[in-house]
């Protein structure tokens, strides 16, 4: 038995229930959503601060502009965690469709690049926080707040190209 045959045995009964219950799909579907939709937006409007912000010329500038980015952090993760759990979910219950599907893999890339620049990002709002003297961390973070809208954009196409089939 192949891999996928086993995941496809072993999630069985989750795919029928799934597959049985509108108002549980519905309510998955609207929890994926509804955490892009408030992580995005909170991220979405950070990376936005970040960029207006352009080239900050004191330290208590540079100090709020950390304070931006920081603010934002907890929620997003939250939301980017409730998403990849209600996407694991809608994966487990149609994995002979989902699993081949070269855009759900390039999805969960975008995603794993989306995490990875959140944490360079983290890193060095962080830096900026303990030395808001220290201007290489303000062009940092604004190539990481170009990076995540590029990347957030990237993920929702992704998700529209997984509903077309």
């Amino acid at each position: 038995m192949s891999m996928t045959e086993t995941l496809v045995t072993t999630f069985e009964p989750w795919s029928a229930l799934y597959a049985n219950s509108a108002v549980l799909a519905t309510a998955l579907k609207f929890a994926h959503l509804g955490a892009m939709m408030i992580g995005g937006g909170l991220a979405l409007g950070a990376d936005r601060g970040v960029l207006r912000a352009g080239r900050v010329a004191d330290a208590a500038g540079r100090t709020a502009l950390a304070d931006t980015v920081g603010d934002v952090h907890r929620p997003v993760v939250l939301a980017l965690l409730v998403s990849l759990v209600t996407g694991l979910l809608q994966l487990a219950a149609d994995l002979e469709a989902l699993l081949p599907n070269r855009i759900l893999w390039i999805k969960l890339s975008l995603l794993v690049l989306l995490l990875g620049n959140g944490v360079l990002m983290l890193r060095d709002e962080r830096a900026l926080r303990r030395d808001p003297q220290d201007t290489s961390r303000v062009a940092a973070l604004r190539r990481r707040a170009m990076s995540s809208v590029v990347l957030w954009l990237a993920i929702v196409l992704a998700g529209a190209g997984l509903m077309q089939g």
